[in-house]
């Protein structure tokens, strides 16, 4: 269904103004959420991992951009405080206060696997609270809602499957040779 600015808007039962100020909460920790989904991908550059991490970074980009998509199909504008608050949610993830130094073998490492994890929970629970809002607002798209919540339930399930191949890297004692040097 398109909209042709010469029609009249639909009806809904859905407070626009609430609903609005949801998607752009959710677009706020987007920036945040790609940002530090970025940061991850520069902690395992290098590494047989690397490849899966900038592709869930891709993934993750091209869900906020059809998250832009959906809030400029229902008449979303940016509101004034999250234009002053992206800069920092942005600025958050690039420190990545969950793993500054970018270690792999630190248990600061499965932090930010657990809280990347969180983001993507978070952002399935925005596809499907809009799959709910379906009969009463006809500018959702089904189909695209379905297919968000399934690539978020599949970035999900990747971010389990990085997080358990990598587990002893963390978690592993490490032992000394003979020449005290440290081996895992």
């Amino acid at each position: 269904m398109t909209l042709n600015e010469d029609e009249p808007m639909p009806r809904t039962s859905i407070d626009q103004k609430t609903m609005h100020r949801y998607l752009s909460e959710h677009l706020l920790g987007s920036e945040s959420g790609l940002n530090h989904f970025k940061a991850a991908q520069h902690t395992w550059a290098d590494t047989a991992y690397a490849k899966r991490f900038e592709s869930l970074h891709q993934q993750v980009q091209a869900d906020q951009d059809d998250l832009k998509r959906i809030m400029d199909r229902l008449g979303c504008t940016k509101r004034p405080m999250a234009r002053l608050l992206a800069p920092a949610a942005k600025l958050a993830g690039h420190v990545n206060p969950f793993n500054p130094l970018r270690m792999r073998k630190l248990g600061a490492a499965q932090v930010q696997l657990d809280v990347l994890t969180g983001l993507l929970n978070a952002k399935l629970r925005m596809w499907q609270t809009l799959l709910l809002m379906l009969p009463h607002d006809p500018r959702l798209d089904q189909a695209l809602l379905q297919d968000l919540s399934h690539r978020a339930e599949s970035q999900i399930s990747q971010l389990k499957g990085l997080s358990d191949e990598t587990w002893p890297e963390r978690f592993a004692p490490q032992v000394h040779d003979e020449q005290g040097e440290h081996r895992p």
